[in-house]
């Protein structure tokens, strides 16, 4: 009977959590020959990471001009290009959320306030923006002003 010797139990649990990122390639091998037969099998398993991909959006609360950025390899440069593609159109932007392999969501209310949220879906993210904005008695004033994804 074989008997199969992980090498490393990383490689076990990604196989139990599934992801549409990860890249896992594994070889096997015989250890052990028994009378020309395998006996004791390694299975050796590599891994790479995705990217970061995040991804941010800036709003004006008075101007109502938005940017956003996406798959980029760090929060601070998602921010920065989100912020330079608003003040394209409007000088009272500020970054309101950021994300990183998700969806974020930038909701408006009554007067200049604003909501933001992430979820694992644009669907999500609106729904959850407007969500808060709701609860904050924003009511029917809640309009989402715009929802990106970053994978």
């Amino acid at each position: 009977m074989k008997r199969a010797i992980p090498l490393c139990a990383f490689g076990i649990l990604l196989a139990m959590t599934p992801s549409a990122w990860a890249q896992q390639s594994c070889t096997t091998s015989c250890d052990e020959y028994d009378q020309g037969e395998c006996v004791v099998e390694r299975t050796h398993c590599t891994y790479t990471p995705p990217p970061p991909a995040y991804g941010a959006i800036a709003y004006g609360r008075k101007s109502q001009a938005w940017g956003d950025s996406y798959n980029w390899d760090s929060q601070s440069k998602a921010e920065s290009v989100a912020l330079s593609n608003c003040k394209q159109h409007g000088g009272d932007c500020e970054v309101m959320v950021w994300f990183q392999r998700m969806c974020g969501a930038v909701v408006s209310g009554k007067g200049t306030s604003a909501y933001w949220a992430i979820g694992d879906g644009i669907g999500a993210a609106r729904g959850n923006a407007l969500a808060k904005c709701t609860k904050d008695g924003g009511g029917k004033a809640c309009t989402v002003q715009h929802a990106v994804c970053s994978r």
